[in-house]
């Protein structure tokens, strides 16, 4: 247990309600978080919008070796950095 000496305030009821429901609040959201890891590998039009580039430009990189790639089926995905 804590070594510290307790202290007592008095807080208006109000003010604790409106805590109360902030921390409620709070809860929800942290519940919500999704905590999966993002992917390693995106597409070329997930790179493509990420970067601000076209599609056709990120298949340039990948043909000139600038990203590397795979194929998943048959959907090219790129390394995300």
């Amino acid at each position: 247990m804590n070594s510290q000496p307790s202290m007592m305030i008095a807080v208006d009821q109000a003010v604790m309600l409106k805590l109360l429901d902030e921390m409620a609040a709070l809860r929800r959201a942290v519940e919500r978080v999704n905590m999966t890891p993002k992917s390693e590998w995106i597409t070329i039009s997930e790179c493509a919008e990420l970067l601000g580039r076209t599609p056709k430009t990120i298949r340039e990189w990948v043909r000139e070796g600038k990203i590397e790639s795979r194929r998943q089926g048959t959907v090219l995905m790129v390394k995300a950095a």
